[in-house]
């Protein structure tokens, strides 16, 4: 085998015989130095070169897994590590790639929805900010009309009594019977009203106009009221005394 070639460089540490020619099989002791046979017969559980207790393994066909790398040729040995090591790092970046590939689909989703989100915050906020001004708008109109506030016009008309100071007739007057009371008026206008004095009371003797000549007996008043007038004018009591 080709392990075994390469054996053929290596000598005895303490006889020097080489080990294509000393008594087979050559041993690796725990503290690194080879021996071969004849050597090691010689002392007991220790190593010939270095006199120390010490384990040793035989160095034959085939070699234990723990030695054969001690043994192989260098490039084997570079090339086997470096294998591991590319072994290593692409698993490595196998891990770092499907990380990524995750990363990247989540990365896409996520700009997928931001901007159709984002173009709704905007819009909420334009919506927002245009019905807060509304809204102060507003306040501001009813703060207005309750620092000036106004009591509204009536709309009907209040009850009321058309009393001549010197008739003794009350016309009583609504908003419901406006009609009413002007033709109660006219009516009112429409007659004679004549005082006359009865011992000590003071009366009114209304008369309708109808009934009386106008141009003969009775003149108009300022407001309205026509009273009785007599043709002649009453006597002195001077003229009655010379009558009699």
């Amino acid at each position: 085998m080709s392990e075994m070639i390469e054996l053929n460089w290596m000598i005895c540490n303490k006889c020097f015989a080489p080990f294509y020619r000393g008594k087979r099989p050559y041993h690796v002791t725990q503290c690194g130095h080879i021996s071969c046979q004849n050597c090691l017969q010689q002392v007991e559980q220790q190593c010939p070169q270095c006199q120390h207790g010490t384990m040793a393994l035989a160095l034959q066909d085939p070699l234990m897994p723990k030695l054969i790398p001690y043994f192989q040729p260098f490039t084997e040995i570079v090339e086997m590590q470096l294998m591991k090591v590319n072994m290593f790092r692409d698993n490595q970046m196998k891990i770092l790639m499907h990380r990524f590939t995750e990363l990247d689909k989540k990365y896409e989703l996520l700009k997928t929805r931001f901007w159709p989100a984002q173009r709704n915050f905007k819009a909420l906020v334009d919506k927002y900010t245009s019905v807060k001004n509304e809204k102060d708008k507003l306040e501001k109109k009813l703060m207005f009309y309750q620092t000036h506030r106004v009591t509204p016009p009536q709309s009907g008309y209040r009850g009321m009594e058309i009393t001549p100071s010197d008739s003794g007739i009350s016309v009583p007057t609504s908003h419901s019977s406006v009609r009413c009371s002007m033709e109660s008026s006219d009516r009112l206008k429409s007659m004679i009203v004549t005082p006359t004095l009865n011992g000590s009371e003071f009366n009114m003797d209304i008369t309708p106009m109808g009934s009386i000549d106008l141009n003969r007996t009775a003149r108009r008043t300022a407001d309205g009221l026509r009273f009785r007038r007599n043709r002649k004018p009453p006597q002195s009591m001077d003229s009655q005394n010379m009558l009699s």
